[in-house]
């Protein structure tokens, strides 16, 4: 009889070597990977071998008791005490106002000492400076900053690798203060702009890739050079002057102007979508609409292939027109039914010969939105796909019949097909 040996007070996963435990830790959230401290001696210090360290305080309810934040800090301090051989790949810190300042200054000059790549800050404090030692850190690969503060961008700052830089809720106080910053980041690929403030945005750049701008304050002007930007979002105002240079490659750009006077935007408008004309993939809001409508003379887009237009104001047949007609290579177009109020009476080319996709939203039972769908299918040759999003009001029997106007109306292209959703 063979010897059965009895394993079931074996404690296998402590024998595995520490490398693949701290791997192990690595799917758990700090705190909890500090828990297992209290498993047996074998696993009191496992922790320090995680290398992806995530720290958050949340302090939106003022009831938060004074022990509560000590106690955060002290595990903080804790941990990365007992990573003071360990190298950090990422650190994330959140935490507001009653944190001590001294002490959050102290964790972020920690981890990048210990040669952090991704460093998330969002912190809320008072007449708070980051660490010098920050802006020429070599190692760092992400920089995402959520804070309210002033920053003052050092003369010397230099961050030679690091690709991506997110920058929310911050006050830039000089006019080169952005172009200071996205300069010494010569690797930058991805470059996020989100409710900060400054007088003057210069992003000059060669291998920057995405940028976004959203409801960010710009006093003066904004200047893109950026020859290999492939996607730009443009979500605020109007600035004072816009330069827009070397976008050739540009793919995509999604672009929504908020509370804008179009009586005062002529020149800024021209400039602006003149500058990104060479887009493949335009999405526009109403009010970017609107805006593009007051462009003088009107920017033709010779590479856009597909285009989607949110819209709800009317009269806009001149600019949408002109756009369709302008826009020789366009293969898919999507808006809503307002956008277009007179369809053009001489087919422009995309239609003929290049429209392959088509989505009309807000579409009713009148005969305007029926109209306007059997142009399309009329004069469309090579139409594959007619989408057509009803408003929410409408019943099953009401897209029923519309489905069977469009399906009994005389169609160019004859493997076109009808949806009506």
């Amino acid at each position: 009889m063979a010897t059965q040996v009895k394993m079931e007070n074996v404690d296998r996963i402590s024998n595995l070597p520490d490398s693949i435990l701290g791997y192990i830790l690595s799917f758990l959230s700090t705190k909890e990977a500090v828990a297992t401290s209290i498993l047996s001696s074998k696993w009191r210090y496992l922790f320090a071998l995680v290398s992806n360290l995530d720290f958050e305080l949340e302090e939106s309810s003022q009831m938060l008791k004074i022990s509560t934040i000590k106690s955060f800090m002290c595990f903080v301090d804790r941990v990365l005490f007992f990573h003071n051989t360990v190298n950090i790949n990422a650190f994330r810190l959140r935490c507001g106002k009653r944190v001590d300042s001294d002490r959050v200054y102290g964790w972020i000059s920690a981890a990048i000492w210990r040669g952090v790549k991704h460093l998330g800050l969002s912190i809320s404090l008072d007449n708070f400076t980051l660490p010098g030692v920050l802006f020429t850190c070599t190692t760092l690969i992400t920089l995402k900053l959520e804070t309210n503060l002033v920053l003052n961008v050092p003369k010397d700052v230099c961050l030679p690798n690091l690709k991506i830089l997110h920058l929310k809720s911050i006050m830039f106080p000089n006019d080169d203060s952005v172009e200071s910053l996205v300069s010494s980041c010569i690797s930058l690929v991805e470059l996020i702009i989100c409710n900060c403030s400054t007088k003057k945005c210069n992003i000059s750049h060669n291998s920057l890739k995405v940028l976004e701008i959203i409801r960010s304050v710009l006093y003066g002007s904004l200047v893109i050079d950026t020859p290999a930007l492939a996607y730009f979002n443009y979500t605020y105002s109007v600035a004072r002057e816009y330069s827009l240079k070397n976008l050739q490659f540009l793919i995509r750009a999604d672009i929504a102007f908020l509370d804008i006077r179009f009586d005062s935007h002529q020149t800024k408008a021209t400039a602006f979508f003149e500058g990104i004309s060479n887009v493949n993939i335009l999405v526009l809001s109403s009010t970017s609409l609107k805006l593009l409508k007051c462009c003088e003379p009107l920017p033709i887009f010779p590479k856009m292939l597909h285009l989607k237009l949110y819209c709800d104001y009317h009269n806009f047949e001149r600019g949408v027109a002109n756009l369709l007609t302008d826009s020789g290579r366009l293969q898919s177009l999507f808006f809503y039914q307002e956008a277009l109020t007179n369809l053009p009476e001489r087919v422009p080319h995309c239609i003929l010969y290049q429209l392959k996709v088509i989505e009309i939203s807000g579409f009713m039972t009148n005969k305007d939105c029926i109209g306007k769908a059997k142009y399309f299918l009329e004069n469309a040759t090579v139409l594959m796909k007619l989408i057509i999003r009803t408003v929410p009001f409408l019943s099953e029997e009401q897209k029923s019949r519309i489905y069977q106007q469009l399906m009994a109306s005389p169609s160019k292209s004859k493997q076109c097909c009808i949806l009506v959703v």
